[in-house]
């Protein structure tokens, strides 16, 4: 289900031309060592934050907290140095120099982060949108009888997307004998997800208090429905203030050019603006 990293995939490469990718694999094992190195310096709490940001970004198990914070100090000190090689080069003044230096290493320091943050984004809103349909897919199968994992084991082989990916392990988690309520958790908590957090939360207490799961299901497709709706709503009322700059500043100067400056090039071809002083 996960795909393999590409530094696993460079053996075959070195197969297929193996001049070329054995100087490859040796830059590549070198660049992995330092950024390994690297990474041993890690503070615990960025390592919390960055291993956070990896499970909502769906690289877990191909990349590390230390590798990105091996990133994130290469960036902060090479970004630096080849700045500062290109601005003495150029013969800019030593201010500048150091001043584009500077923020060439926050750049650095600060890019895999946001590379990370990124990822985390668009796996968040295909997990959103998918959300309503595997819910009322997974109402379905229970209402027809299958039990509660059956039916995700079912609903998520049709999803090839991050919420198929997310509830096939939370299938695995149960396999290898973890509650049922911790993995529905960790699911909330992996994908940072108000709908599914509520969603764990309400099969929860279904199966704690013995409420049929098919009703908790429909109840919980419907109100994510609603969400959805309202929200869409919500962006609807705010659309024609999002579009007030762009009339005042794109759509109202032409007009004005339109209505203008014909009036003004009959009356210089007429000599009215003469006659006014103009």
């Amino acid at each position: 289900m996960l795909k393999r990293n590409p530094l696993e995939r460079l053996p075959e490469f070195k197969q297929k031309n193996l001049g070329r990718g054995f100087s490859n694999q040796r830059v590549s094992s070198f660049l992995k060592r330092l950024i390994t190195a690297l990474g041993k310096f890690i503070p615990l709490g960025q390592r919390a934050r960055l291993r956070a940001l990896i499970h909502r970004a769906g690289l877990a198990g191909r990349i590390r907290p230390e590798e990105i914070f091996g990133l994130k100090l290469m960036g902060l000190i090479i970004l630096p140095l080849v700045t500062l090689y290109f601005s003495f080069a150029l013969k800019l003044s030593s201010f500048q120099a150091w001043s584009i230096a500077l923020i060439a290493g926050s750049l650095g320091f600060l890019l895999p982060e946001i590379w990370l943050i990124r990822i985390a984004a668009k796996r968040s809103k295909l997990i959103v949108r998918n959300l309503p349909d595997f819910v009322d897919l997974l109402a379905t199968c229970v209402e027809a009888g299958l039990a509660l994992d059956a039916a995700i084991d079912r609903i998520s082989k049709r999803f090839q997307g991050p919420l198929g990916e997310e509830f096939q392990r939370y299938l695995w988690e149960i396999q290898i004998g973890r509650p049922r309520n911790l993995a529905l958790m960790s699911v909330a908590e992996r994908t940072n997800c108000e709908d599914i957090r509520i969603l764990a939360a309400s099969l929860i207490q279904a199966e704690l208090f013995g409420i049929p799961v098919a009703n908790v299901l429909r109840a919980q497709s419907e109100a994510i429905r609603e969400k959805r709706f309202q929200q869409a709503r919500e962006r609807a009322r705010r659309a024609p203030l999002l579009m007030l700059p762009a009339l005042a500043f794109c759509f109202c100067p032409v007009i004005f050019l339109l209505l203008f400056v014909p009036i003004y090039l009959r009356a210089r071809q007429s000599g009215l603006l003469q006659f006014l002083g103009f």
